[in-house]
């Protein structure tokens, strides 16, 4: 099982401070964690073919550590013909990266998306002369507008310090709106190279996608919008009288007319708050809204994708709801230690150990959840099926090639069950603002 780390693409570690592999080699698998460059360093892009710096290192990087596992893991015990590529975030929305480039084809035999996809708005940055912006940031005299070469020579001998300090401070009102993450992070690359990972759109690549023939499992946790309150929580009073902040949330790229982005922002108000105000006394309405626009719609198109283009091969779907006041790490020391629900991260706690586990007894619903993730993850990794002890006398299958709708299997305190996928009537909403999207 090869892991890869989230983090926005702008930071992350494979340290085991955070991703310590004692529960996930308790069962029979061998355990690969991996570094990878980030933000500018990882996913700067250069237009010119000279100056040979297309875009992607990161995912690169990625990929390298991948045929270093093709090539070496059978010195460690592990199977090269049985590799499962996982990753949270960042980190799952990279692991569907090479799911669609040719570039890492039958490197990896199975796949596990975490809370990311290559079709969120913030996995696939547009460039806007982002090599000027932050050479002019860092203190360069030029031009925005001007040739990106002498912009890329003052950045060259510029500190990396420098560069780190300013890269996350180029976005203007546009980029914020449009829901962006960072000025550096995957791109379709300008021209084609030895290595071209992103030739073109991802929703294209994902047509014709070598990873349609592979079983994949992917999923997310109930409140992933939990992530969101750190960041706006100072203008969430001003924000949640604002309509803008529904209409704000409907994709950019949809292209739609004002009009149109008035009327779905009205809709998704009513689809929110249907029965009261937006308050910061009521902030289920916005969590519920970031967990769809930034998360688990996205998850929804690639399981659509997936319908649609894998034939023969399962695509499962999981949603991990465990409320711990302890146990769930991200919430607690990321968010706000008195929030209750399961964050955008949460689920990492009970696949990996970190610096805040505690020893658990053994008839905690935090144990049992621990047991049912690691079950499931490397049931998944044995055998393309996650089935297994854990979810015994559960009928849980793949998705249909009919879907909508489709099953998950639902991860919670009291234990694990098959329903369908509660965000669904939620996500069909958002299916109407895709009617025309060239997706499926």
């Amino acid at each position: 099982m090869v892991y890869i780390y989230g983090g926005g693409f702008v930071e992350g570690t494979s340290g085991t401070e955070l991703y310590g592999p004692d529960y996930l080699i308790e069962k029979d698998i061998v355990l690969v964690t991996l570094n990878y460059r980030v933000g500018a360093f990882g996913f700067l892009c250069c237009q010119s073919p000279a100056a040979g710096i297309p875009g992607n290192a990161g995912l690169k990087d990625q990929r390298l550590a991948l045929i270093w596992v093709r090539d070496n893991i059978a010195l460690f015990g592990g199977d090269p013909n049985a590799v499962t590529l996982f990753g949270h975030s960042a980190g799952g929305a990279s692991v569907q990266y090479h799911t669609i480039a040719e570039a890492s084809k039958n490197l990896f035999q199975r796949a596990i998306i975490m809370s990311g996809s290559t079709m969120c708005s913030w996995a696939l940055t547009p460039q806007r002369n982002w090599i000027q912006k932050l050479a002019k940031a860092i203190g360069w005299q030029g031009d925005v507008g001007d040739d990106e070469e002498a912009a890329l020579q003052f950045l060259r001998k510029a500190s990396p310090e420098s560069i780190v300090d300013n890269q996350e401070k180029l976005f203007g009102p546009q980029e914020i709106q449009e829901g962006l993450l960072t000025p550096f992070a995957p791109t379709i690359e300008p021209y084609e190279s030895d290595v071209c990972f992103i030739p073109k759109s991802p929703l294209e690549m994902s047509r014709t996608a070598w990873g349609n023939t592979i079983d994949l499992m992917i999923g997310g946790t109930s409140e992933e919008g939990l992530i969101l309150l750190p960041k706006v929580k100072p203008k969430l009073p001003a924000m949640l009288q604002d309509p803008r902040l529904f209409i704000g949330n409907v994709p950019f790229h949809l292209k739609l007319t004002l009009e149109e982005r008035m009327a779905f922002g009205e809709q998704l108000k009513q689809l929110y708050y249907p029965d009261s105000v937006p308050s910061v006394d009521n902030l289920d309405g916005f969590v519920n809204m970031a967990s769809d626009r930034i998360f688990w719609h996205d998850l929804h198109r690639t399981i659509l994708a997936r319908a649609n283009y894998a034939d023969n091969a399962k695509t499962f779907v999981y949603r991990f709801c465990v409320d711990s006041p302890f146990f769930n790490h991200y919430r607690i020391h990321m968010v706000d230690p008195k929030a209750r629900g399961t964050s955008h991260a949460d689920e990492i706690s009970y696949l990996f150990s970190n610096i805040f586990a505690k020893s658990l007894d053994a008839n905690t619903f935090e144990y049992r959840a621990i047991q049912y993730m690691v079950d499931i993850f490397t049931n998944f990794a044995a055998n393309g099926d996650p089935n297994c002890s854990s979810t015994a006398n559960l009928s849980w299958t793949r998705v249909p090639k009919s879907a909508p709708p489709y099953n998950c299997l639902n991860i919670s305190n009291e234990g694990v069950e098959v329903v369908e996928l509660p965000e669904a009537k939620r996500l069909q909403v958002w299916d109407t603002f895709y009617v025309n999207d060239a997706l499926y």
